[in-house]
């Protein structure tokens, strides 16, 4: 199975020399076994691994997890690295389901871990079984071509090496290798969906209707991919010709090009529109149906408003995508010193300052530290202004605000939202994203101060 996996990694450019990846590790099967082979691989392929553990704090069997995945990468001699997080407060906080929500502070800490240790990938043990349940998934909540495509083999910094073989193969793999691994029952529980998909369906079909359904759903898969890379390539030289402005939030269709065209390429158009002005994701087929009958509609000043604030406009021959114009934020609130909590009435948010030694330090997903010692009154949060510069966390030298919230592509409206935390003069803290590398905690860090968030009363 190593070879299977290395060929596969090869095969679709996982991983390339000096590497360093960020393996997920909970400790069960799959997670155990993308582990151990990704060790092998190290040497041959020439990358460095370090595991990282999210413990969810939802069963009494999480820290025992957590001390079996610590004690794993001790015997096999990996760095691993842990977060503690309370899961049903951060889904009760996010107003999400615990799965969203572990799985967005998994990734989350994740990607904390690429910038703190100089990684580069995040690997995840998702296997064909995973892949067949995600386009069954897809199919029943109806889906286009881009959903059969299933889990892909990379997205960005993403990648999944074990996309080639099946949890009989990882099994087999753990007990020749005899390697442990811990067992989470709730992935037994049936009130959610997907596992329905794994325990319920997936079952019936092998044994009434095909056997291989798994292997077939992933061909399936595997077909969508490479029939959607297609379209997606020719969507790139028909955009080129369809749109004639582009602005960050304010995008023109010449109708007169792209009414001609097939009915998929003006699909895809309009979802590449969709993703431009507000991101690629949330966006569903009803919003496509929603502009399609729009441009059935006769006159000249029809419209329709879509989630995310976007007003898709018909207008002669253009066709305009909008977002709600928001008038410009600015706010400015001063304090004298720490602890504190600040109120921003212009945003609907409020902020509390804690103070802790360090030994009552506890780190939590969504919060911000700064050494308390390297501060100074007076302190003041207030909103953006031009030639705003800082020193972010984890990069080298100062960077813009403006170019900041450009790299992380914070959409443009959401930008005079952002509170800074400023300290004589300098920014220290950009709040939600990061602070600054002059006040950050280090190593001889006697005193932390804590920004939280809560719900402004």
């Amino acid at each position: 199975m190593q070879d299977k996996v290395k060929k596969y990694i090869k095969r679709e450019k996982l991983i390339n020399l000096g590497d360093s990846v960020i393996v997920g590790v909970s400790g069960g099967p799959d997670s155990m076994a993308l582990l151990h082979l990704l060790k092998q691989l190290t040497t041959p392929l020439s990358f460095s691994i370090i595991a990282a553990h999210v413990n969810h704090q939802l069963r009494k069997e999480s820290d025992r997890e957590e001390d079996f995945v610590r004690s794993c990468c001790l015997t096999w001699q990996i760095p691993f690295y842990c977060q503690r997080v309370d899961i049903r407060k951060e889904a009760q906080r996010g107003k999400k389901s615990l799965e969203e929500a572990g799985r967005d502070c998994r990734y989350r800490y994740f990607n904390e871990l690429l910038k703190l240790t100089g990684g580069n990938l995040i690997a995840t043990a998702h296997h064909q079984g995973d892949n067949a349940e995600t386009v069954l998934l897809h199919l029943l909540r109806g889906s286009g071509i881009r959903g059969l495509r299933g889990i892909m083999p990379r997205n960005d910094n993403l990648i999944r090496p074990l996309l080639c073989i099946g949890r009989t193969d990882i099994i087999k793999y753990l007990n020749e290798n005899r390697i442990p691994y811990c067992t989470d029952e709730s992935n037994y529980d049936c009130s959610f969906l997907r596992n329905r998909i794994r325990h319920e369906l997936i079952p019936y079909i092998i044994k009434g209707y095909n056997p291989n359904i798994i292997e077939s759903l992933n061909q399936l898969a595997q077909i969508a991919r490479e029939e959607n890379d297609i379209i997606e390539k020719e969507t790139v030289v028909q955009w080129d010709k369809v749109v004639i402005k582009r602005e960050r939030q304010h995008l023109v269709f010449n109708l007169s090009v792209f009414s001609p065209l097939h009915r998929a390429y003006q699909r895809r158009l309009i979802l590449k529109a969709l993703g431009h002005i507000k991101g690629e994701g949330g966006w569903s087929a009803n919003d496509i149906l929603l502009i399609e009958e729009l441009l059935k509609k006769e006159g000249s000043s029809k419209y329709v408003k879509l989630k995310k604030g976007v007003i898709v406009r018909k207008r002669y021959d253009k066709l305009l995508f909008n977002t709600v114009h928001t008038p410009k934020i600015s706010f400015f609130y001063e304090f004298a010193a720490l602890p504190a909590r600040i109120n921003i009435a212009e945003t609907g948010e409020s902020y509390i300052f804690k103070v802790l030694d360090r030994s009552q330090f506890l780190c939590q997903p969504g919060d911000l530290y700064l050494d308390y010692d390297l501060l100074k009154g007076p302190f003041c949060i207030r909103s953006r202004r031009p030639g705003d510069i800082f020193h972010p966390l984890g990069m080298v030298g100062r960077k813009k605000i403006k170019d900041y919230f450009i790299d992380l592509k914070v959409p443009v409206d959401e930008r005079d939202k952002v509170p800074l935390l400023i300290s004589r003069g300098a920014i220290c803290a950009v709040f939600g994203y990061t602070v600054s590398q002059t006040v950050a905690v280090n190593s001889s860090t006697r005193r932390i101060v804590v920004i939280q968030k809560e719900n402004a009363v």
